[in-house]
């Protein structure tokens, strides 16, 4: 074994460590540290619906000592592990917790929207279950899974529940002010950030302006500013109400400990049965830490399995000097290095504007059918062709001059032109680097029930249908990931193309990643200080900014993948394929089907 390859092993085994030993503390951390067993289950529902979902059962918990339940739902777009944390430290407090995915989302199936969500039938075998204590349930949705499944489920079933906890939700449709779906619902409290980007579903600009909210008020039933942590009404004959505001934003809520620390205050305060473990003692940061490890280990896996490949005797043809550098220098770096910085962010907010989740002019459909990886690949399909067109440009205008060639570029062989052997090969490559990867995190998925996961970002394994999905993504992207690996590998790279591999490595995830960082910046910064979001207070402007945020974590992943790759082989394809791959597998095992196939 020589020095390099030595080097290689090491970095696998730290990255191996890091996806097992984290995802392992996750799972530990998930049965609320060992006081509660996990399972996953499938709920067969009406109509051929069928609902997946995580049961929590406490231990010690029998149908001779029933315990206290909680259904629990999750935002649009999310999954049921992102209630993960809250359903673990209601767990540990002795509640049986049913954590679902909604309709359309995870691996239920149907289309977003359906069958009410899938909150009536979850109710339904949540109260089935001879462990529970049907006296004593509450509903905790988040945003969509509060206005959408929770409510639901608690007109379908009115006498079935006890109080219901909306998590950066409400009652009724958001922006909507017609009230109808409140009416009659039980010990309801709302958790509304002050930072939150989406005032507009309470018709506020802006979160803070909560209590003012007409249709806050109505539910409250009062026509004054509604008062922070008060409590109106009364417990024992369900018309309680409280409003709590912590300074938080919209998706911060189900990994933030002020917010999950009151949704167990108001069932503490509402159901009967449970431990007496204050609201503040939680633990669920050690889970996101496991899982967040994994991630990262599953980051370094990437380059770590692709090294060693290129040095096995199949794939070490592909392992050659890197061409001669015909690009920008000096002030051309620098204007090349900002256009590709920012294009990107400049078209973003206009994309979500006009495609938005509802599709716009490209409703999802059977061959793209998730609505927000729509605006994704609408989004990409733009700048993409922008980053074709500046390599035509700058190509006949510009490098040719200076005796550039696609040699130079990382797509052609000397001598050869393209060699499509090659090229298939580097294919190959990406998928032997990936397949591994997916088939460690599907066992730890089906075992251990964790994912790969920090906050916003998330890699889960794939449905069959959502594998559809992703093949039918796969182009589109293309259209943005493979120029963009070319402009990096032909137009801008540091210091003439002298700099070493960490260097390049570090300079090109700056410039993919600074564009998106100052638009982000751009929309947060009044937020947190208290002001509204500058890009007005429709949803397209807050649902952008919360899907800008990955691309913080996965851009600079990107960029470093894109040079890695093209230092190891000197050419442009394993970069591109590997990354076209990863992104989209990452994209279609997310995202909420609005279609179904």
């Amino acid at each position: 074994m020589n020095g390099n390859s030595r080097k290689y092993w090491i970095l696998l085994i730290v990255a191996l460590v890091l996806m097992i030993g984290g995802s392992l503390l996750a799972s530990y951390i998930n049965s609320g540290a060992g006081t509660a067993t996990v399972k996953e289950i499938k709920i067969p529902g009406t109509n051929g619906y069928v609902i997946s979902a995580y049961l929590y059962t406490p231990i010690g918990v029998t149908a001779q000592k029933p315990a206290p339940a909680i259904l629990a739902f999750h935002g649009l777009n999310n999954q049921k592990n992102y209630m993960a944390n809250t359903a673990l430290e209601f767990a540990r407090r002795g509640f049986v917790v049913l954590s679902a995915d909604m309709t359309g989302h995870g691996y239920s199936n149907g289309a977003n929207g359906e069958n009410s969500h899938g909150g009536p039938d979850a109710l339904k075998y949540l109260r089935s279950l001879a462990v529970v204590d049907k006296n004593n349930l509450g509903l905790v949705g988040m945003s969509q899974g509060g206005f959408g499944p929770s409510t639901a489920a608690a007109q379908a079933i009115p006498d079935g529940y006890n109080s219901i906890f909306y998590m950066e939700s409400e009652c009724n449709a958001p922006g909507n002010p017609n009230l109808t779906p409140c009416k009659g619902l039980k010990n309801v409290a709302y958790n509304i950030g002050t930072a939150t980007e989406l005032g507009i579903m309470v018709l506020v600009n802006k979160g803070s302006d909560a209590p003012k909210s007409q249709v806050v008020q109505a539910v409250f039933g009062i026509s004054e500013t509604v008062q922070v942590g008060k409590l109106y009404g009364s417990t024992d004959n369900g018309t309680a109400r409280i409003l709590y505001q912590p300074h938080e934003t919209h998706p911060q809520s189900t990994d933030w400990p002020i917010a999950i620390g009151n949704a167990i205050d108001w069932m503490q305060r509402t159901l009967k049965g449970s431990k007496n473990i204050p609201p503040s003692d939680q633990i669920w940061g050690w889970k996101f830490l496991g899982t967040a490890a994994a991630l990262f280990g599953a980051f370094l896996f990437l380059f770590a399995m692709g090294a060693l490949l290129l040095q096995t005797s199949f794939f070490a043809s592909l392992a050659e000097a890197v061409p001669a550098y015909k690009g920008f220098t000096g002030i051309g770096w620098w204007i090349g290095a900002l256009i590709t910085t920012a294009v990107g962010p400049l078209l973003y907010l206009w994309v979500w504007q006009n495609i938005g989740t509802g599709g716009g002019p490209l409703p999802p459909n059977g061959l793209w059918p998730q609505n927000f990886t729509n605006v994704y690949m609408v989004w990409s399909v733009i700048v993409g062709t922008i980053a074709i067109i500046l390599i035509l440009v700058n190509h006949f205008v510009f490098t040719k001059k200076q005796g550039a060639t696609a040699v130079n570029y990382g797509l052609a062989w000397e001598g050869k032109g393209l060699d499509w052997g090659k090229i298939v090969k580097s294919l190959f490559l990406a998928i032997c680097i990936l397949f591994p990867l997916y088939l460690l995190l599907l066992f730890i998925n089906s075992v251990w029930l964790v994912d790969f996961r920090a906050w916003v970002v998330a890699l889960m394994p794939m449905s069959p249908i959502r594998f559809q999905a992703f093949l039918g993504y796969l182009i589109p992207f293309a259209i943005y990931f493979v120029p963009q690996g070319i402009i990096f590998a032909a137009f801008v790279r540091i210091n003439q193309g002298k700099a070493s591999v960490g260097r390049e490595m570090f300079v090109n995830a700056i410039v993919l990643t600074l564009g998106a960082l100052v638009w982000v910046l751009i929309a947060y910064v009044p937020l947190f200080s208290g002001a509204e979001m500058v890009f007005g207070p429709g949803a397209a402007g807050g649902l952008g900014a919360i899907y800008y945020i990955p691309l913080l974590v996965l851009w600079p992943l990107v960029a470093c993948l894109y040079t890695y790759f093209f230092r190891k082989t000197g050419r442009v394809y394993t970069g591109v394929f590997l990354v076209t791959l990863f992104m989209v597998w990452l994209l279609a095992a997310f995202g909420d089907f609005a279609f179904v196939p």
